[in-house]
C-alpha cells in the first residue's frame, strides 16, 4: 500500500499537487503495467493456453490415426507406419513425437476397428434390423482351433450386408464349448439376450455333425433356446461336398487335374519359364495371369479361376510350347 502526500501548505496548493500526481501517474509506466495485468487476469490466459496446446496435440494425434487407418485399409504392412510419418514430417506436416513406432500403429488400429464395430452394433440394435449368424471353423498361427463369426443384417435401412464380428477361441470342439463362445462373443459385441430373442431369425455353418447333429448339435442346441431361429447348411460348404463327390464319382477328372497341376508346376518353379511365358504372350498381344491350382484346400472359386486363366491364357500357352519345342 502506498499513501500519496500533497505539498504546500494551503488547499489549493495541495489540490493543485495531487491532481499533478495524479496526471503523472496515469501517464506513468507503472500504471501502464497495471493496466495490462488487469485486463490478462480477466482473459483466462491459463485456459486459453491449455486449450490452444490440447488443440495441437489433438490435431497431430488425428494426423497419426489417419496414417495408421491408411495402412489397415489398403491392407500396407505396419512397419511402414514410421516411414510414413517421416514423408508427412518432411512435406510440413506436424506429427509430433508419439506414436511413431509399428506397435502403436496396431493398436490404434485395434482401437478404430473396436469403435466401429460398436458403431455397426448400436446401428444394428437400435433399428431392430433381422440378424443372421454365420460361423465356420478356422486354425490360429498357434495350431489351436478358432471360430470366425460373422453376422449379416441391415445397417441404416440399406441393403443387408455380412460383417466380420470377430475371431473366438473355444475351449474345446465340443458343441457346448461352441455355443458357449458364440454367445458370449454376441453378448460382448452388444447383443442382449432379450435383443435375440427377438431379432435372431438363422443360423449358418458348414455340415459338421457338431455343427448340424440333429441331437446334440449346435444348431440344435440353439434351436432349442430361440424357438425362432432357422439353421441352414452353408451353400458354399454344400457346394463344395457336391464337387468333390462327382470328382470321385468321374475319374477322369483327375487327368485333368494333373495336367492343371503340371502347368502350375511349370510355371511357379522356374523364372525362365515364366518370363518365356510372359514373351510369348507379348508377342500374341494378350495378357498372362498366374496359373493356380485345382481341387486342392481351396474353395471352388479359386479353381474356377485358375480354369478361367488357362483357357483365357491359351493362344500364350500355345506360342511357349511352339517355341519350346522347336528350340
Amino acid at each position: 500500500m502506498f499513501k500519496i502526500q500533497s505539498s504546500g501548505s494551503s488547499r489549493p496548493t495541495a489540490l493543485a499537487s495531487l491532481r499533478n500526481k495524479i496526471r503523472r501517474h496515469e501517464m506513468s509506466r507503472a500504471h501502464e503495467i497495471a493496466q495490462e495485468l488487469t485486463e490478462k487476469g480477466g482473459q483466462d490466459l491459463l485456459g486459453n493456453l491449455v486449450r490452444a496446446v490440447s488443440h495441437t496435440v489433438l490435431a497431430e494425434t488425428n494426423a497419426v490415426f489417419r496414417t495408421a487407418y491408411y495402412l489397415a485399409k489398403m491392407n500396407r504392412p505396419f512397419s511402414d507406419h514410421d516411414d510414413l510419418i517421416e514423408l508427412q514430417e518432411k512435406n510440413g506436416v506436424t506429427m509430433g513425437t508419439s506414436l511413431h513406432s509399428r506397435f502403436s500403429s496396431t493398436t490404434i488400429v485395434e482401437h478404430i476397428a473396436k469403435k466401429m464395430q460398436t458403431k455397426i452394433v448400436d446401428s444394428i440394435v437400435s433399428s431392430s434390423s433381422k440378424l443372421s449368424v454365420l460361423i465356420d471353423e478356422a486354425t490360429s498361427l498357434s495350431h489351436k482351433s478358432a471360430t470366425i463369426v460373422n453376422v449379416k443384417a441391415s445397417l441404416d435401412g440399406a441393403t443387408p450386408e455380412f460383417v466380420f464380428l470377430d475371431l473366438v477361441e473355444p475351449e474345446s470342439q465340443r458343441a457346448e464349448s461352441i455355443e458357449e463362445a458364440l454367445l458370449n462373443c454376441l453378448d460382448t459385441a452388444g447383443f442382449s439376450e432379450e435383443w435375440l430373442q427377438n431379432n435372431w431369425i438363422s443360423f449358418v455353418s458348414d455340415g459338421a455333425s457338431v455343427m448340424l447333429g440333429k441331437n446334440s448339435g449346435v444348431a440344435t442346441r440353439l434351436t432349442a433356446r430361440y424357438p425362432n431361429l432357422f439353421t441352414w447348411h452353408c451353400m458354399n460348404h454344400r457346394l463344395e461336398l457336391a464337387v468333390n463327390d462327382a470328382v470321385d464319382e468321374v475319374q477322369a477328372v483327375n487327368h485333368f487335374k494333373v495336367f492343371m497341376d503340371k502347368l502350375h508346376n511349370l510355371y511357379s518353379q522356374s523364372n525362365k519359364n515364366s518370363r518365356e511365358l510372359m514373351e510369348a504372350a507379348q508377342e500374341m498381344g494378350s495378357q498372362v495371369l498366374k496359373i493356380g491350382r485345382v481341387l486342392n484346400t481351396r474353395w471352388l472359386a479359386s479353381s474356377f479361376r485358375s480354369v478361367k486363366v488357362v483357357w483365357r491364357s491359351y493362344e500364350a500357352l500355345n506360342r511357349h510350347f511352339e517355341n519350346a519345342a522347336g528350340d
